[in-house]
């Protein structure tokens, strides 16, 4: 009987156990929840408020941690270890481990950091699609026409979304590269 009992809190501290990290930042989303509805500011009609975004930001947060604890727990916490066992109720093949290139790993760090540094002067889109084209390049890619396009409409397209909808300011860079913002939000 004793066993019995036993057996059975073993089998939901197995399930809940891979749950507790979903549920502590749950609670820091609660938390945060909070934090966010005391964001003080002067309501202007026809704008959204400065909490719109990072509450957006944190509901979406906490509907992720909910769908993870009800998967963790209505798997028994296979969910840990991946969808592909979840599915087939068999253990995750490994991994296959490409070459290491510490040397690329290093190019990117250098190029996140020059990002860093040039971005006050060049501007937001100048700087990103550079970065964007270049970290492509450095990763592999060849395919001119593609990365080159993917650059620019998608540093465009962010643009225009921070700056119109959002309501970012972005750095503009210095004169002259501070008009690229304009003409990229005048659209």
């Amino acid at each position: 009987m004793a066993g019995e009992s036993a057996g059975r809190a073993n089998g939901w501290g197995a399930r809940i156990a891979p749950a507790i990290p979903y549920l502590l930042l749950l609670a820091v989303t609660i938390w945060l929840w909070g934090v966010a509805g005391r964001i003080d500011y002067q309501e202007r009609p026809g704008t959204l408020g400065p909490d719109f975004w990072p509450r957006v930001a944190i509901g979406l947060m906490g509907l992720l941690c909910l769908v993870r604890i009800a998967t963790v727990l209505a798997t028994g916490g296979a969910a840990t270890r991946g969808i592909g066992a979840a599915i087939t109720g068999g253990e995750d093949e490994e991994e296959e481990t490409g070459p290491r290139r510490p040397v690329l790993l290093a190019l990117g760090v250098a190029l996140i950091l020059v990002y860093g540094l040039v971005l006050n002067t060049i501007g937001f889109p100048l700087a990103t699609a550079l970065f964007l084209v270049a970290f492509m390049y450095l990763g592999g890619s060849r395919r001119h026409l593609a990365v080159w396009v993917s650059s620019l409409v998608g540093v465009a397209l962010v643009t225009v979304l921070l700056t119109k909808v959002v309501y970012v300011s972005l750095p503009r860079g210095a004169p002259p590269f501070d008009r690229v913002i304009d003409l990229i939000s005048g659209f």
